[in-house]
């Protein structure tokens, strides 16, 4: 992680201490203390679990680009391919694009050539005899935080391709654009893709860019959609691709790369079980692991509007319509060297559980622990403040919490 301000924070007048959060947190990253949740930071994976189950809507999304994009004169909006299924299947993509002109932006582009050239990528990385098994999709970054974070022993399975977005960003910069005022600003379905393109912008020293949550534009781009029916003649939109709107759902990789027979995973529960299953050594045989941290893929993302499964109807009929149409239609493609597009460096591991930097102290924190559990009921009830017994151990050991905060424990005693 960087020093950058971690863009999920907490509402504090919002929040009772309900413990909702606690019990989905697939990293138990949070606590509840004197009454209010708090996120130890080097925990999170950005999967919006908490935003999703909070009843006061008390853990929100520090935002303000889409002001920012809006205020400059020359601003280019990047669509997630979620986008284009949250109004329905009977108006275009074309036609979100243009609304996009209309709410303030001078310039607008999906991911498609992006995806393109990240999928050519990521199948010239599995026809090779070399890689780990099984490989896992790097795509979605609040998956590759989790194995960083909770499943170290896999970070090499991760496919080692830079992010679609970053992909373009490149692109931007090489050919000129980064260097012509413009702003580039990308909408978002997650707070995992808001972060993972702001530690882009950083690494590209991009100034003039953003992350812009896909809620706080919809309103103004359903009162543009309503207002003005008809598509402008002359827009200077460029079409979009059929596989890029096909990344929007769980599975569109899989399509894209042509394999059929691979394991397609979403939601971030679900996820956890299955990388259990791949650091146990038991998927050895599968070709190829496609992982969504949200549930049905990006269209689940929290930072949407619509239902998932109504938004993956949208995208199902809109395909069904167009697919004979837009499978004729052909871009310009970005010619790229393949080889440019992997990291330049491996992900390293995130110390989910930080006991002591000397060895020694660290061992003995472990053995304290061990034996701190074995004084709780073993329930797990979240009464504490905290995930789980042993979360509550591992927080005595580390004097961030007490032995009486388990009420159980008081009830004996007393």
């Amino acid at each position: 992680m960087n020093n950058r301000k971690p863009l999920l924070f907490l509402n504090k007048e919002r929040c009772r201490g309900c413990t909702h959060c606690i019990r989905v947190c697939p990293t138990e990253a949070i606590r509840i203390r004197r009454g209010k949740a708090e996120v130890m930071i080097h925990r999170c994976v950005q999967c919006g679990e908490c935003l999703r189950v909070c009843p006061r809507e008390a853990w929100e999304v520090r935002s303000g680009f889409y002001a920012q994009a809006t205020k400059e004169r020359k601003t280019v909006a990047v669509l997630d391919p979620t986008v284009f299924w949250q109004f329905g299947s009977k108006t275009s993509p074309r036609r979100i694009m243009e609304a996009f002109l209309e709410i303030g932006f001078t310039d607008v582009q999906d991911l498609g050539e992006a995806l393109g050239m990240y999928a050519k990528a990521i199948s010239l990385y599995l026809s090779s005899d070399d890689k780990p098994v099984p490989p896992i999709s790097s795509t979605c970054p609040a998956v590759s935080q989790l194995v960083q974070v909770k499943y170290p022993a896999l970070i090499e399975n991760l496919a080692p391709v830079i992010q679609p977005f970053a992909i373009m960003a490149r692109h931007f910069r090489k050919d000129g654009r980064g260097n012509s005022g413009k702003g580039l600003y990308y909408i978002v379905p997650c707070l995992a893709r808001a972060d993972s393109v702001m530690e882009i912008f950083l690494k590209e020293g991009m100034i003039s860019a953003g992350a812009v949550p896909l809620v706080d534009v919809y309103n103004d781009l359903k009162t543009a959609l309503f207002r003005k029916k008809e598509a402008f003649v002359d827009s200077p939109i460029k079409k979009t691709t059929l596989a890029g709107m096909k990344w929007a759902a769980a599975g569109g990789e899989s399509q894209t790369l042509k394999m059929p027979a691979t394991l397609i995973v979403d939601g971030i529960h679900r996820v956890v079980r299955v990388l259990e299953l791949a650091e146990s050594g038991l998927l050895d045989d599968v070709r190829f692991i496609e992982a969504w941290a949200c549930p049905s893929g990006c269209l689940g993302g929290p930072l949407n509007v619509q239902d998932p499964f109504l938004a993956r109807y949208h995208l199902t009929e809109w395909i069904r319509k167009n697919e004979v149409k837009v499978g004729k239609e052909t871009r310009e493609e970005v010619v790229w060297e393949i080889d440019s597009l992997r990291l330049d460096s491996p992900l390293n591991p995130r110390p989910g559980l930080r006991l002591d930097a000397d060895l020694k102290i660290a061992m003995e924190k472990l053995r304290l622990i061990d034996e701190t559990v074995k004084k709780f009921p073993g329930i797990d009830c979240g009464s504490c403040g905290c995930p789980s017994c042993l979360a509550l151990a591992e927080d005595i050991v580390q004097g961030h919490a007490r032995e009486k905060d388990c009420i159980y424990l008081m009830k004996e005693k007393n």
